[in-house]
């Protein structure tokens, strides 16, 4: 796309991407249609902002350098319709899934791709997530570890107490037996 000023560019409207990253423990915006235009922020606002100035700069260098600029895409430009080729083997086989999913070939075929992408995102998600779960473990283990050690001082210090000689032999004199009181 050629145009002519950093003003015209700023007036498109870029589709923005944001995700979070659980590695870094931050949110990334990026711009699909801007290659390596990203920002990065603790929230998603943040990196949203981020990414917006990333833009300008990416438009600046660009027009700098004389390199053209790729028009923003639109999911209005996109029809929902697709021309797969595939082999007749692969073509057969999920025909018959469909069929014996009672379905149309078509819808067999969205449910696979929708549940494929979703799958990845849940599968990285559920990663994670017993990530943490056996962080949590180890750390409640060594908590554990550490309370029970600490409490098997404690009873040893209160049986050693109870078996000092100072407990045997107190350090004040004892009461006086009145049957022993002296003689007039």
């Amino acid at each position: 796309m050629n145009t002519d000023s950093l003003e015209d560019l700023e007036a498109l409207h870029y589709p923005v991407k944001i995700e979070y990253d659980d590695e870094d423990s931050l949110y990334v915006a990026e711009f699909p249609d801007l290659p390596g235009c990203s920002a990065s922020g603790a929230t998603a606002a943040e990196a949203y902002g981020r990414a917006q100035e990333a833009k300008l700069e990416w438009f600046r260098v660009t027009l700098e350098q004389g390199l053209p600029v790729p028009k923003p895409t639109r999911t209005s430009d996109l029809s929902g319709r697709i021309l797969v080729r595939l082999p007749v083997s692969l073509h057969a086989a999920l025909a018959d899934r469909a069929r014996v999913n009672g379905t149309s070939l078509n819808q067999y075929i969205v449910h696979v791709l929708s549940a494929g992408a979703l799958g990845e995102q849940v599968g990285s998600t559920l990663q994670t997530l017993l990530e943490h779960v056996r962080e949590i473990e180890r750390c409640t283990a060594e908590e554990l570890r550490a309370a029970r050690i600490s409490g098997e001082k404690r009873r040893g210090n209160r049986r050693n107490v109870s078996r000092s000689p100072s407990a045997l032999n107190p350090p004040f004199p004892a009461s006086p037996d009145k049957s022993q009181s002296p003689a007039r």
